[in-house]
């Protein structure tokens, strides 16, 4: 962990360039986003034998299954004969995956089946034939998945998160509240910058900024798990959810993780293009706790799904500002700034193969 303090010197912005140029972001695909795990929902969802969730991750089409042994499977959404589709998006349960092109039946442990109309020899190993797997691991409650074999263990990429997590509740004694999704016109970086700091929450978040005590917002950069903390105390305001500690993340390149006494909600934010980002928030609480300490917990979803309405309000404005390319560059502020600072020279080290390519001024 760095701690992050005041100082006279100011940083430079990252260069406009990188929030809006298409090869920006088609490197960012290949060479940053397959590289990190990504949050995809609530393991509740995926409990029984053939309880799949079907989606799109970086324009590609995938599919995570709890097989008939209890295990959780991830495999590209595609069949292995013509890439026909196994299943529409969204949830479901399956016995077995058909594909919806020529019929062909595999388990959901990724096996090859049946050939409906080809005969038994005329695929000479069907065993190379099975469903192309990808990582797929659970913490805390939540399923991730990871396109690159090469990367770290999803505890290890997780790194002082997991300790954070461990003084609150874990997610599987809370009960889930359900999610929210959002479309937005910026860039994952534009977005990232925004979260990562708590300077414009006056402007833009007039009741959360009333109900924080600004005095105790302690901002660290934790290289071990690569995220900005937020270690916020609220005051006793006119919303009694937001009584007592938190503990806020955003973890590069696109997770945000929000702890609370009575609640939690985690979001990803999916890249689209370089110009939009798709957002998904999940929630959870403990509506008994916190009853037991005066709290309704029925406040905090309305709360929260305002402050993503307001953040998207204002980075959709700032990356129109950024993608007119008349943008000169700006500075960030070590007082006012530091998680953005910490982000950006993030953002920096990943993009360091191209940044000859685009000078930053």
């Amino acid at each position: 962990m760095q701690s992050l303090t005041a100082g006279n010197n100011m940083n430079e912005t990252l260069a406009h360039r990188y929030y809006h140029q298409p090869d920006v972001f088609a490197f960012e695909c290949e060479q940053v986003f397959s590289r990190h795990w990504w949050l995809i929902g609530p393991e509740s969802a995926l409990a029984a034998s053939g309880d799949y969730h079907a989606f799109t991750l970086l324009r590609r089409p995938l599919v995570v299954v709890r097989d008939q042994q209890g295990e959780l499977r991830g495999f590209y959404n595609l069949c292995r004969h013509r890439a026909g589709p196994l299943v529409d998006d969204g949830y479901g349960r399956r016995r077995d995956f058909v594909c919806q092109y020529h019929g062909w039946r595999y388990a959901c442990s990724g096996e090859l089946l049946k050939t409906p109309g080809i005969e038994n020899g005329a695929i000479e190993d069907s065993g190379c034939m099975g469903l192309l797997p990808i990582r797929v691991a659970s913490w805390n409650g939540m399923v991730f998945v990871c396109l690159d074999d090469s990367a770290a263990q999803l505890v290890d990429w997780l790194g002082d998160i997991v300790d954070i997590a461990a003084g609150y509740e874990p997610l599987t004694q809370m009960h889930y509240d359900g999610d929210v999704v959002r479309q937005a016109a910026c860039n994952w970086k534009t977005y990232g910058d925004n979260s990562c700091e708590g300077y414009h929450v006056g402007m833009v978040h007039q009741a959360l900024g009333s109900s924080m005590q600004r005095e105790s917002v302690q901002i660290d950069s934790y290289d071990n798990g690569q995220f900005v903390g937020f270690d916020v105390s609220y005051g006793d305001g006119k919303d009694p959810s937001r009584a007592g500690k938190g503990f806020w993340i955003y973890k590069f390149p696109g997770l945000l993780l929000h702890f609370a006494e009575f609640a939690f909600n985690a979001e990803s934010v999916f890249p689209v293009d370089a110009n939009s980002i798709r957002l998904q928030r999940w929630f959870w609480s403990h509506a008994a706790k916190a009853a037991q300490h005066g709290v309704d917990t029925a406040s905090i979803r309305p709360n929260s799904e305002r402050v993503i309405d307001e953040d998207i309000k204002i980075c959709e404005r700032v990356q129109i500002n950024l993608a007119s390319g008349m943008y000169p560059g700006g500075v960030l502020s070590p007082e006012q700034e530091p998680g953005t600072i910490y982000f950006q020279q993030l953002v920096r080290e990943a993009l360091a193969c191209i940044l000859h390519q685009y000078p930053e001024r």
